[in-house]
């Protein structure tokens, strides 16, 4: 009788030790607040009346933007959540004078900053906003165009940041 019972226990505690190793697994590549492949952003820009709405997609290392729910970390989705509230942003503006950079005309935080989606897409977006209100007028500018440097970082991730030349800044 004790030769049956030895293998059964240690088949048992094989077991259990095969389970906790998964476990504690799972808890730490779920819990690690790392959106897998991102390495870096771009950025497009939807001027409105009263301010600049920013589309800020998710890339690789090769520019491509991230897919939705392509890892076990996804935003917005499951138990393991990367919030909004997670990230850090920045945005420069500058005015144009002669077609090129000329002053600084806000810098400060993306406002309104969430998790989007465009139509039909699985893209990985943000979408943000600068109002029009927060960007000071340059007097010595000849264009509404400008420059918008955006940055974004997270507590495990980044900063990334991107550039985007000749986006209407001011209304005509």
């Amino acid at each position: 009788m004790f030769r049956f019972n030895l293998p059964r226990k240690l088949i048992l505690k094989s077991r259990s030790v095969v389970l906790v190793g998964i476990c504690v697994f799972v808890t730490l590549s779920c819990g690690s607040g790392v959106i897998q492949n991102f390495e870096g952003i771009r950025i497009h820009s939807d001027p409105r009346v009263d301010r600049i709405d920013l589309r800020i997609y998710l890339v690789d290392r090769n520019g491509i933007p991230l897919i939705w729910n392509q890892s076990i970390l996804s935003p917005s989705v499951g138990v393991s959540t990367v919030s909004e509230a997670d990230f850090t942003t920045n945005a420069k503006v500058y005015s144009m004078r002669n077609g090129k950079q000329h002053k600084k005309v806000y810098d400060g935080r993306l406002l309104d900053l969430r998790w989007s989606q465009e139509l039909n897409r699985l893209d990985r977006l943000m979408t943000a906003e600068i109002p029009r209100g927060f960007i000071d007028d340059d007097p010595e500018r000849d264009t509404h165009l400008g420059v918008i440097i955006v940055e974004i970082q997270t507590e495990k991730q980044g900063p990334f940041s991107d550039t985007l030349e000749r986006a209407a800044i001011y209304k005509y």
